[in-house]
């Protein structure tokens, strides 16, 4: 997940025909902001994908990608806030910005992380991998390598689970065949409004695989784990394929006395959108509830038994295709996305079903696409 605030980077395009015009380019220096001190082995990436790089001895760092489009900056560095800008390349085949860092006065307190775990800390952990990973079949084959990393406020008062991680966390996923890296800026559990939210930023990299057959094993569930996902779904709306792909979408609402009411008419979402902020993303607008169903893939089994992370001893219906369903938070209006999926703003919006049950171990870079079968 992406947090609520970004800005916008502004950049300076420079021509260069040393690079083919399939390849965009961002490159600058890391710089302190008070001192303009040029700062090495800081750590830069794209969120969510495969593109990431450290600054050499002299700050300077250099980002590659294949697709033109709007992504995620991040930069880190030890003692150093975290620095989260969205930028869009493709205007020119090379972008120069210089990123300027502040330290972090952010003071822990009495917050103390204890080089050994008690029962408490395990038990914490146990919920922490429940949320986080998730529950489906691909989490069980994900594996946090450092959890010692991870530490707990427990509030015993408010109902409350926080995590923090003062390094990143490092996820193991043989069932998709990825080690994430995953940088924690908020986690929390409120278990009065039995909720939870988390956010960070990921950077993917390709585990490599010790034989042909681990490797079509791994597509094929990197497949499995994009059909239906909300990058598939925002994908085909934009270019009009929601049918074609599998999807269903219908509108619905909370009305007093009557619980959920559901529109049983197909919604034409396509006819809704509205033109975006930039000159390649579309904005949907809704009110209320949409239900989006994904008739390609059934409910998992281990999806029904559970709810909440309690077993649920009801009957499992199988052959029931996917469902999720989305609404608007606080005043946000409309999901603006662009044509690879990418969410502008992915904290305007709730998402519950399927999609909220499918965690970091569904988790696929941002630019990831099934390949097409000969």
């Amino acid at each position: 997940m992406r947090p609520k605030y970004l800005f916008l980077l502004v950049a300076l395009f420079i021509s260069s025909q040393s690079f083919a015009q399939s390849n965009f380019v961002l490159k600058g220096i890391v710089k302190d902001a008070t001192s303009g001190e040029a700062l090495p082995f800081a750590t830069v990436f794209f969120a969510e994908t495969t593109y990431g790089t450290t600054s050499k001895d002299d700050g300077s760092y250099e980002l590659v990608v294949k697709n033109e489009g709007t992504y995620d900056l991040i930069v880190k560095f030890v003692g150093y806030k975290t620095y989260a800008a969205q930028v869009t390349l493709g205007e020119a085949p090379v972008a120069e910005f210089d990123i300027l860092i502040s330290p972090d006065t952010k003071d822990l307190g009495s917050v103390v992380v204890s080089a050994k775990k008690d029962r408490n800390w395990l038990s914490n952990m146990v919920e922490f991998r429940r949320v986080f990973l998730g529950e489906s079949e691909n989490a069980r084959q994900c594996r946090i390598l450092n959890e010692e990393v991870v530490d707990f406020i427990d509030d015993y008062k408010t109902k409350t689970l926080e995590a923090y991680a003062q390094e990143p966390i490092i996820i193991e996923n043989q069932a998709l065949g990825y080690t994430i890296t995953y940088y924690l800026e908020s986690f929390i559990i409120d278990y009065s409004s039995n909720l939870s939210t988390y956010f960070g930023y990921t950077i993917f990299k390709e585990m490599k695989a010790r034989s042909k057959r681990k490797q079509r094993g791994w597509e094929e569930n990197r497949r499995k784990a994009y059909e239906g996902s909300p990058v598939h779904f925002f994908t085909s709306l934009y270019e009009n394929k929601l049918k074609d792909e599998g999807f269903v979408v219908q509108k619905a609402q909370d009305i007093e006395g009557l619980g959920r009411v559901l529109d049983p008419k197909e919604a034409a979402l396509f006819d809704s959108l509205q033109t975006g902020k930039t000159n390649i993303s579309k904005a949907l607008p809704f009110e209320n509830i949409l239900y989006i169903t994904f008739q390609k893939e059934f409910e998992s089994e281990l999806y029904q038994k559970r709810s909440g992370g309690r077993l649920s001893l009801g009957k499992v219906e199988k052959n029931k295709p996917q469902q999720s369903w989305i609404s608007m938070l606080d005043d946000n209006r409309s999901i603006e996305f662009e044509p690879n999926g990418y969410i502008y703003n992915p904290t305007a919006y709730y998402s519950a079903g399927y999609w909220g049950f499918e965690k970091v171990a569904e988790m696929l870079p941002i630019d990831y696409r099934p390949k097409k079968e000969d």
